[in-house]
């Protein structure tokens, strides 16, 4: 699995500032309605899960952006 910046950072327990908002690391794994940073190959994106599926390892965003697998998603709220 290719690790990611911003995803590095978020799991190191330090702040990322995304588009000015600050964000960290939230407990827990993702949820539908949960807000989440993914990356891939176009830059971290800040999404909400509208669909999450555990046994096959993907997260499907609320908005328009394709899905993401587990490994390219980190669980986030306000720092």
């Amino acid at each position: 699995m290719r690790e990611y910046a911003s995803l590095k950072k978020l799991r190191a327990g330090e702040i990322l500032d995304l588009d000015g908002i600050l964000l960290k690391m939230d407990e827990g794994e993702i949820r539908e309605g949960d807000l989440y940073v993914a990356e891939r190959n176009t830059g971290p994106k800040l999404l909400t899960a509208k669909k999450v599926n555990h046994d096959r390892g993907w997260i499907e965003p609320t908005s328009n952006d394709y899905s993401f697998d587990l490994g390219e998603c980190v669980k986030v709220c306000e720092a």
